[in-house]
């Protein structure tokens, strides 16, 4: 069985917790969607980085064990991907299952790593033999630190190994939809599959990883030459932007991380985290009516990860933002409509405005959703207790 792992994905900054200079809205670096984005700054100092041929290279010993394996005379009426999963099973056993993010040979050689390691590695070993790969992100409840002024918000992928392709000499023969194993590094009851994962920003998510485990550590040359390796690879990937934009707010030069932060949302590549962190860089800068019309722009966001929409709607829910609360729960529920979490919420935000029937609605929908039994008998004692008071 394959088992949990988590891998750094996101950056968000600590409110509060980073030195930034006020600015006024006209220093910031506007650009226009045709214009490409200034990211380079000359206050770091570029240092050697791996390759991205090095993120899938295995050693000749790495290689040979691999394809023992996979060629072996017991083996051959195993399809190909079926031998991959296989090989990748048995080698789970007494994984050390760390936060750290790894090279494919570094993952084979140490046993260790998290789930990006893993998808590293067999995309590496199916390199070896010709099988294609693709990948996923998966959306599941997601894990916070709090390092540095920095947190960091974990999530994982999914791996899509396919049999190999049958040759076929008639060129007018339509070819089939071919089989595939879905190998999940970190199956929960409560995951949803995300966008597929182009080669570039997979490989660009490896620098992120690092880059997010620099700045943590503030080693912040090292950061920016990872995000400078990600960008080249792809110069478009938001969540390299976004980091990015993290690193230079954090090392203050605050006026280049909004012109990031600008041209993102410019050019429609917008995402929770992205917006999340420059509405927080403008509470930081003294600019309270451009942070809240900048919150409404979240409406416009498309993002398939539910849980982003219900931790954005706890916030407005502790701020007593009660419509904004059900905006971010609709969100939520689009994503995901078997997230009991976000009915509850719905629930519990539909009371403060009083109406309370709508909120037992939400409340019945949350009580047949969840998992849990100690879930579910805190939402039917709610429940029982919106339908006392209704009857009074």
């Amino acid at each position: 069985m394959l088992r949990t792992s988590w891998c750094l994905c996101l950056l968000l900054l600590l409110n509060g917790c980073v030195a930034t200079k006020n600015i006024e809205p006209e220093q910031a670096l506007l650009v226009t969607p045709t214009e490409e984005v200034e990211w380079q700054s000359d206050s770091f100092e570029l240092v050697r980085v791996p390759s991205q041929q090095e993120i899938f290279e295995l050693s000749e010993k790495s290689q040979s064990h691999f394809l023992d394996y996979y060629y072996a005379q017991d083996n051959v009426d195993v399809a190909g991907h079926k031998h991959l999963y296989n090989y990748i099973d048995n080698f789970l056993d007494g994984f050390d299952y760390k936060g750290e993010t790894f090279n494919a040979d570094l993952a084979a050689r140490q046993r260790a790593g998290n789930c990006l390691s893993l998808a590293i590695l067999t995309k590496a070993y199916a390199s070896l033999v010709g099988l294609d790969i693709e990948f996923r992100k998966v959306n599941s409840a997601p894990i916070y630190q709090r390092n540095a002024g920095v947190m960091t918000i974990s999530s994982h992928v999914q791996s899509h190994l396919y049999a190999p392709k049958i040759a076929n000499n008639d060129k007018y023969t339509l070819s089939v939809l071919r089989s595939k194993i879905i190998i999940d590094y970190f199956p929960t009851s409560n995951s949803f599959i995300g966008d597929l994962i182009s080669d570039a920003d997979f490989s660009a998510m490896y620098y992120q990883n690092l880059a997010a485990e620099a700045i943590v550590k503030k080693n912040f040359d090292l950061a920016y030459s990872l995000l400078d390796a990600a960008m080249k690879l792809s110069p478009n990937n938001s969540e390299t932007l976004n980091t990015l934009a993290v690193l230079h707010k954090i090392t203050g030069n605050t006026a280049l991380a909004e012109s990031l932060y600008l041209y993102e949302i410019q050019n429609g590549n917008r995402s929770v985290s992205l917006l999340s962190n420059y509405i927080l860089l403008l509470e930081q800068t003294n600019r309270p009516e451009e942070a809240a019309l900048m919150k409404l722009k979240f409406k416009d966001v498309r993002d398939d990860n539910p849980y982003r929409w219900y931790d954005l709607a706890i916030q407005a829910y502790a701020q007593q933002n009660f419509s904004q609360a059900l905006n971010y729960y609709e969100k939520s529920i689009q994503a995901a409509p078997y997230l009991h979490e976000s009915f509850y919420g719905q629930a519990k935000t539909y009371v403060r405005l009083g109406k309370r029937h709508q909120a037992k609605i939400a409340m019945k929908k949350a009580v047949s959703l969840a998992f849990k039994p100690s879930d579910e008998q805190l939402y039917l004692a709610k429940l029982n207790s919106l339908t006392r008071e209704s009857d009074m």
